[in-house]
């Protein structure tokens, strides 16, 4: 019976990674080289080396981005809860500071930007959100970012499902 299971999930993690997951890998790689400066073909510098001429780059792609990245730095929001319908103000103001608290435990500021430069660089950005029992039996929310290739999308779905 677990053989199934673990058969049946193989089966689905090589489905997923053959219809596009495997595509994504190499386009979201091209896009990190290129973001990093690296962009010339094997080939191409190979040529240039022959004929001894150097292979000038001049990184637009960085400088666009960091720009995009400033921008977003700085117009963060700042997340506060309001009452509901039938809500009180007191509710509101004690989940705007288990908030605060859940985002200052977890630097989410930064993870929130890293998120962003993955999904700007790559087209994908995903948090990790769990609960973790290492400080208090009761849980705490630990929030960190996952790279983009690492998290296949199912090529099945046809709209989002948390």
């Amino acid at each position: 019976m677990a053989t199934d299971v673990a058969r049946e999930a193989a089966y689905r993690y090589v489905y997923m990674r053959d219809e596009g997951h495997t595509d994504f890998i190499e386009k979201a790689r091209k896009c990190e080289d290129f973001f990093a400066g690296i962009q010339w073909d094997k080939a191409d510098l190979a040529k240039l080396a022959a004929s001894r001429r150097p292979a000038l780059t001049i990184n637009k792609v960085l400088n666009t981005i960091s720009n995009v990245v400033g921008e977003q730095l700085y117009n963060r929001s700042a997340v506060a809860y309001r009452p509901a319908k039938n809500g009180t103000e007191e509710v509101a103001d004690a989940l705007t500071k288990v908030f605060m608290q859940v985002s200052h435990n977890n630097r989410l500021p930064w993870i929130r930007t890293n998120v962003y430069l993955d999904g700007i660089i790559t087209g994908r950005g995903f948090y990790d959100c769990r609960l973790d029992f290492d400080d208090s039996l009761m849980g705490e929310a630990r929030i960190s970012c996952v790279s983009p290739t690492s998290v296949l999308l199912d090529p099945d779905a046809s709209q989002y499902d948390t």
